[in-house]
């Protein structure tokens, strides 16, 4: 009789502990979870390198408009000779300033004739440096004298 029920003993206990051990899971229900936790891990992962991105990034903005204003502060100190520059804060949240526009270049006479592209400024300091036209229209209206009626 012992021996019965130390057998059933042992049975209820392997047959215990093999039903809590898997939680009643399937394959499918792991998987799900497993998959679940790695996308958890990934986001919180991906989160802190942009923020990491984004940290360097405004760290080197912020350096290259440093130096953009202090290099405008240079130039207005050299246009005015007794003037001071201006004295920046470090850690303004202001904008980066918008580039500047590229300097035109000088025109050359020759080329345009060379385009075919009229030179429309160059005519018309020609026409106001032209010599006084009263006397060609004076040649005009004169009568030659060559016959008529």
């Amino acid at each position: 009789m012992n021996k019965k029920l130390i057998l059933a003993g042992a049975a209820a206990v392997v047959g215990f502990i093999s039903l809590t051990a898997f939680d009643g899971k399937t394959l499918e229900q792991q998987k799900a979870e497993i998959a679940q936790m790695v996308t958890s891990k990934l986001d919180a992962y991906r989160t802190e390198k942009m923020a990491e991105c984004d940290a360097r990034v405004d760290a080197e903005a912020q350096t290259r408009y440093e130096a953009v204003v202090a290099a405008r502060a240079e130039e207005a100190a050299k246009a005015k000779p007794g003037a001071k520059p201006k004295k920046t804060t470090k850690g303004t949240s202001k904008p980066l300033p918008p580039a500047a526009p590229p300097a035109k270049t000088p025109v050359d006479d020759k080329k345009d004739k060379m385009q075919g592209t009229p030179n429309t400024d160059d005519k018309k300091d020609k026409m106001q440096q032209a010599p006084n036209t009263d006397k060609k229209k004076a040649k005009m209206q004169q009568p030659t004298g060559g016959g008529g009626k």
